[in-house]
């Protein structure tokens, strides 16, 4: 099998999508980090990515961007598990749930963590009324993922699919906030999951610390 290199910061949540359906599939590839925050976008992962985004993947002779893509063109090309469902309509769900997540879930969750997370570590104050609206839509938002996608199986902690590996960084940046631990706690089908995928060897093994970056090491006067 030729090598693969998968190009992007450990700290980005698409990064690591793509990390976690490798870690899965269990070959062994090559993370090249991409630190846009501490330096900016480099000009030579321009040449990856046509938008100058993360992330991008080197494979038998072909460079691939965006997480969505690389995650089906993985799981069809790569050996051991599969996480696309054979059943049209199970992967209709699949396709369903990855798109309401990049589409109505993300944009205002990662508001919510770099008010939070972010904003701490580079010595900052957030912003409050950002935080309040991020928490007011996406305690609309997730009821809505739990009670049509968690509750009805789309994503399935004991049937993994595209869907799940997709989901979890996500999650994993809300449940590292107080305001998501909150949410959390009020959506009992999305907390179960996440309690059983947290526990999975790869997510594990795709783990990072932020503070090793050097955008998020404040300097005192």
């Amino acid at each position: 099998m030729s090598e693969i290199t998968l190009y992007g910061p450990a700290y980005s949540a698409y990064t690591r999508i793509v990390r976690l359906v490798l870690e899965e599939k269990g070959v062994p590839y090559v993370l090249e980090e991409v630190d846009f925050i501490s330096a900016g976008m480099p000009v030579a992962h321009k040449e990856r990515h046509p938008f100058g985004m993360v992330p991008a993947l080197a494979h038998d002779g072909h460079m691939l961007f965006e997480a969505g893509p690389i995650c089906s063109y993985l799981d069809e090309v790569l050996p051991g598990p599969t996480f696309t469902p054979n059943d049209p309509p199970a992967r209709a769900r699949m396709a369903a749930t990855i798109s309401v997540l990049d589409n109505y879930i993300w944009p205002d969750l990662r508001e919510l963590v770099t008010q939070t997370l972010f904003t701490a570590l580079v010595g900052g104050w957030p912003d409050d009324s950002i935080k309040e609206r991020m928490v007011k839509r996406l305690t609309a938002s997730l009821a809505i993922v739990e009670e049509r996608f968690v509750a009805v199986g789309a994503l399935n902690s004991h049937e993994v699919s595209l869907a799940d590996l997709h989901g979890v960084p996500m999650i994993a940046y809300m449940a590292d906030t107080l305001d998501g631990q909150v949410l959390l706690q009020e959506l009992p089908a999305l907390s179960d999951w996440w309690q059983e995928m947290k526990n999975r060897p790869s997510v594990g093994a795709t783990a990072f610390d932020l503070t090793i970056y050097p955008w998020a090491q404040k300097t005192e006067d």
